[in-house]
């Protein structure tokens, strides 16, 4: 009977430490492909008004579609760990929520200011240019 404890002793750390060792790994290659996401991004029920800065313009948006929109917009902003900031902010999107409290995003095609510090982006140009496009091109409006 001692012999069965002690295979079984060894056989469930042996698989603890391999699902341990797998999920480390898959956690460090999935950040490596898809990089950091930004926490702390407030949900779109507790998001009253979004606020958005493009150069001189300015647009504010209150429609409850276009708050999600901005809101999941937010996990186009993947950062990398490793990587300085570039440049100026081309675009600042501040959420304003429903206790009084505002949340600031800011970004260009490479970077984003995220509280306070800089992170260069995973992938580049892309939230810049859809609001861009969406928000401020007169054209296809």
């Amino acid at each position: 009977m001692e012999k069965e404890k002690k295979t079984w002793k060894f056989f469930s750390w042996n698989t603890l430490w391999v699902v341990l060792a797998s999920c480390v790994l898959n956690g460090v290659i999935w950040i490596g492909f898809h990089g950091f996401p930004l926490t702390g991004v407030p949900d779109k029920e507790n998001v009253q008004s979004v606020t958005i800065l493009y150069g001189q313009e300015e647009r504010t948006v209150t429609d409850s579609e276009e708050i999600e929109l901005l809101v999941n917009a937010s996990n186009l902003l993947s950062y990398r760990l490793l990587g300085g900031a570039q440049g100026e902010p081309a675009i600042a999107v501040v959420y304003q929520l429903k206790d009084g409290g505002q949340v600031k995003v800011e970004a260009n095609g490479s970077t984003v200011w995220w509280r306070g510090k800089a992170h260069a982006i995973k992938q580049k140009d892309i939230f810049v240019n859809i609001l861009e496009g969406l928000f401020f091109d007169e054209e296809k409006r």
